[in-house]
């Protein structure tokens, strides 16, 4: 599983060339669809503005790189269809509890599929307890401004493992 944070600014590689196309600028997503469509390049000293390499054109994505069968295949941003923004989204239970607001997203580059968001409580709360990660089954809907997901989904939730309260227990055993 990939995470959006770790995958912006990794070099694009053309397979075919072995030059390097450019770098991530972002990942295009379609909430609606709960899944990745294409990776936005950036390219400094060229004109590249608003290319993106489709998901299918992807071979590889490493820790290190995001390797493309051939850069000729970009397509203008606008030709991609419906995308949509998920960092700032707002994530609420059915039941009505707010889960906080998603800061990181999970994802699985050889489906596209999104299989996760690492979601924020506040500052205070990150530092003390850490993210969580909110596994995303069950009915999940998104929508311009909120993600709502199943009781099932949030009670999934795992910490991340940081913050001061888990770095304080580590310290203890």
């Amino acid at each position: 599983m990939e995470k959006y944070s770790e995958v912006v600014g990794l070099p694009v590689i053309c397979a075919e060339t072995g030059k390097t196309a450019g770098t991530v600028k972002d990942v295009v997503f379609c909430p609606k669809s709960k899944e990745v469509k294409a990776f936005l390049l950036e390219r400094k000293g060229f004109e590249i503005k608003n290319k993106a390499i489709l998901l299918e054109d992807v071979l590889s994505l490493g820790r290190d790189a995001l390797v493309v069968s051939d850069f000729k295949k970009a397509v203008y941003l606008d030709k991609i269809g419906e995308k949509g923004e998920v960092i700032g989204l707002k994530v609420y239970s059915r039941s009505g509890d707010d889960l906080g607001v998603v800061k990181d997203i999970l994802f699985d580059y050889r489906t596209g599929t999104i299989e996760g968001v690492e979601l924020s409580d506040g500052l205070l709360q990150d530092i003390v307890q850490g993210r969580k990660i909110l596994p995303l089954f069950g009915k999940v809907e998104f929508s311009e401004e909120n993600i709502l997901v199943d009781g099932e989904a949030s009670e999934e939730m795992d910490s991340t493992g940081g913050g001061l309260k888990n770095l304080l227990k580590w310290q203890r055993g």
